[in-house]
């Protein structure tokens, strides 16, 4: 997370690559996110496979949060946020809204949650949860 959040201060203000971008929301909240996930399953018994699929998915979620984080601080409610919209846009920072447009980054939030549940698809009911998560994810106004 401290990556993350060192690449997202320390870059304020300038152009960054996609890869920084996608580098600096892989490494804060969805890191934290991931980690959740994976000891989940861990704890579970997962085997290996099924690890690997739900950090695919785990990851998936993460950055699908932070491009969520990014349109809601273009467009979302302030007395639902509980921050000023458009701060990001005025204090320089790089976010997927200001490098790709609304619109694209509402295009990739729906493209990233779809690819995140479709992970799930050999959990079958027991994979209800995380569906619900990722949709909730997509879907959230604060």
């Amino acid at each position: 997370m401290i990556a993350g959040e060192y690449v997202d201060t320390e870059f304020e203000g300038q152009e960054i690559s996609n890869e920084y971008l996608e580098y600096m929301h892989n490494n804060k909240t969805g890191a934290l996110i991931k980690a959740s996930v994976r000891i989940g399953a861990i704890l579970a018994g997962a085997s290996e496979d099924q690890i690997k699929n739900l950090t695919n998915y785990a990851e998936k979620i993460g950055l699908a949060f932070q491009i969520k984080d990014d349109i809601l601080s273009e467009i979302g409610d302030e007395k639902v946020l509980g921050k000023p919209v458009g701060n990001d846009r005025e204090h320089g920072k790089v976010t997927f809204v200001t490098k790709y447009g609304l619109n694209k980054a509402q295009k990739l939030l729906e493209e990233i949650t779809n690819e995140a549940i479709k992970n799930l698809d050999e959990y079958g009911e027991k994979g209800e949860f995380l569906r619900e998560l990722a949709l909730y994810i997509k879907n959230r106004e604060k």
